[in-house]
């Protein structure tokens, strides 16, 4: 790389000028890996060439690789979920040949029960209901009581690595309830501020998934 102008500058300058040069930090902008609805989904496809791959991190490899659709929460018709991309290998492009999803905020990866409903179940445990009778508040047909015991399992797993998250954005507030659940509600609600679901929100916030 050769600017013009430079072969005025001594020659110590000049390295010292190409060094500044080139030591400039590069900032990436990854894919996301939860958007806020389709509009933002779709989006992302248009989006996809300007995005580097997030594992081998090469930039104009991107393609849509098709839609992830599951069931719905309420009914057994079928619903988009998120999208997949690839990074091309094909016709002698130099991607990595795997893929990443993009997930809408509101989709617990590996479950149809979406956040919305999670967070109902999570208010209503906290507020004094059992988790039998707070899954079943939400009368969700065709799913077992064994659901909301693997998600609510799920979460508690998740618990102490959701904390650790939230502490590096804020410290946890006082709060009166000495349960561990109501605490993380409140570093939550802290953290997110006023949300219409707050684990979409921590979703869409922190691009992690919530369970892990």
């Amino acid at each position: 790389m050769r600017l013009e102008g430079t072969d005025l500058l001594p020659g110590a300058y000049r390295r010292l000028y190409y060094l500044l040069l080139t030591s400039v930090p590069v900032v990436r902008t990854y894919p996301p890996i939860f958007v806020l609805d389709l509009h933002a989904l779709d989006e992302s496809l248009t989006d996809a060439k300007m995005n580097p791959c997030p594992h081998c991190h090469r930039a104009g490899m991107v393609i849509g690789h098709g839609l992830l659709v599951g069931y719905a929460e309420f009914s057994s018709d079928r619903v988009t979920r998120g999208r997949r991309f690839l990074c091309s290998n094909r016709f002698r492009r130099s991607g990595c040949g795997r893929t990443f999803s993009v997930w809408l905020s509101t989709v617990l990866a590996g479950f149809t029960v979406r956040t919305p409903t999670m967070s109902r179940m999570f208010h209503a445990v906290i507020g004094g209901l059992c988790i039998k009778a707070a899954w079943e508040k939400d009368a969700l047909s065709g799913l077992t009581p064994h659901s909301g015991y693997r998600l609510w399992h799920r979460l508690l797993v998740a618990q102490s690595r959701l904390r650790s998250m939230l502490c590096d954005r804020a410290p946890p507030p006082p709060c009166n309830n000495t349960q561990p659940l109501a605490q993380l509600l409140s570093h939550l609600q802290q953290v997110l501020g006023p949300t219409d679901c707050l684990f979409a929100g921590f979703q869409l916030t922190f691009q992690r998934h919530l369970l892990g």
